[in-house]
């Protein structure tokens, strides 16, 4: 009997593991499963009928070698693990990512650092090593300098924030200034004439773009509007609103800049005695199931956090496929509209429960 062929060792299969089993040298399985010449069509369909035979699958490592995608997309987080952990915003962002990147046999590369700077040299690094085939920018400052860095890259990139400020790159963004002239023009319509704002990190872009339009459509509708930084982070809010509550002049209604944020101010609300929204109507910039759970439901910004994940996911990949050529003016941003979702937190006539709907308002 013909002695039998070697039976690949176990682990990942390797290259020298279908040379040996085709009967070839590892450099004519390279060329073949490249799809380079150099090999006869005959011998190629060998090659890769063994490699599917055995689940071959080319190591990021000697994908990156061989100039081909690594399949894998980055993102950097320039905040503390323990705010990341409690937004609701970002683990649904996070899932709608996973969601088109997996599709499309993508991985999704994630890193938490404590400044821009060191972000910047993550992106550096990581597309030097070729360990990344794009990379997903977040939370986009007023004066960024991670913008001109990676334009200076020139590997793909996909700024989340804006308009404006993201530079020659492509960007996906919500319409914050809508999204706060709804929460006002609400407020106003239910007799509001003193609002506060409890706002988040004032170096982020859209906080910005809240304020202004914050103190722009309440001079247009003569409401009275206050400002209080917060941070973002239930502390910070907490004590903001205790602050708000405790002047001669305190305001009829809050808008927060996040589900937690709401959540603590609601709390120290309730605790000073003040009933929402009979005394004190509560609104957050961003939805989420607690805020939809909450004694009242709160008022809030609706926009699709996982949407928001898929559709940057999405562009990203369009960029990575085209390899950063906006010659053809593909690359323009992509805007995500916000919507009012009314409840009991503002609303006394609005559904007491999550479990009744919510009222849905919007700009005529």
């Amino acid at each position: 009997m013909p002695p039998s062929t070697p039976a690949p060792r176990r682990g990942r299969v390797t290259i020298a593991d279908i040379a040996r089993r085709a009967g070839v040298t590892p450099a004519a399985v390279s060329l073949a499963v490249n799809g380079r010449p150099g090999v006869s069509d005959a011998t190629r369909e060998r090659i890769l009928g063994i490699a599917k035979e055995l689940d071959w699958e080319p190591s990021p490592a000697a994908r990156a070698l061989a100039g081909a995608p690594v399949l894998t997309i980055g993102m950097v987080l320039a905040r503390p693990a323990d705010v990341l952990g409690s937004e609701a915003f970002f683990g649904a962002f996070g899932a709608g990512l996973q969601e088109v990147l997996s599709a499309r046999d993508y991985a999704l590369q994630m890193k938490i650092v404590d400044s821009p700077e060191a972000e910047v040299e993550t992106y550096r690094r990581w597309f030097a090593q070729r360990r990344v085939d794009g990379v997903v920018m977040v939370d986009l400052r007023v004066d960024d300098p991670r913008v001109p860095a990676l334009e200076a890259l020139g590997e793909p990139a996909l700024v989340v924030g804006g308009p404006g400020h993201h530079g020659s790159l492509p960007a996906v963004y919500v319409d914050d200034a809508l999204a706060v002239r709804l929460v006002v023009e609400h407020l106003a319509s239910l007799g509001h004439r003193r609002v506060a704002r409890v706002a988040g990190t004032a170096s982020f872009l859209h906080t910005a773009q809240r304020d202004a339009a914050f103190e722009a459509v309440g001079a247009e509708l003569g409401v009275g509007t206050v400002l209080q930084d917060a941070g973002y982070g239930a502390e910070g809010a907490a004590r903001a609103t205790a602050d708000l509550l405790a002047t001669e002049d305190a305001p009829s209604a809050i808008v927060f800049d996040s589900d937690e944020m709401a959540l603590a101010g609601a709390h120290v609300v309730l605790e000073s005695g003040r009933a929402i929204p009979e005394d004190v109507a509560v609104v957050t910039i961003e939805d989420s199931p607690l805020a939809r759970s909450h004694r009242p439901p709160i008022t809030a910004i609706g926009r699709s956090a996982v949407e928001y994940g898929r559709l940057a996911a999405s562009r990203l990949l369009e960029v990575v496929a085209a390899r950063g050529d906006r010659s053809s003016g593909t690359f323009e941003s992509r805007v995500i509209e916000p919507e009012l979702l009314v409840r009991a937190s503002t609303d006394p006539s609005a559904p007491k429960s999550p479990m009744d709907g919510a009222l849905r308002s919007s700009v005529s």
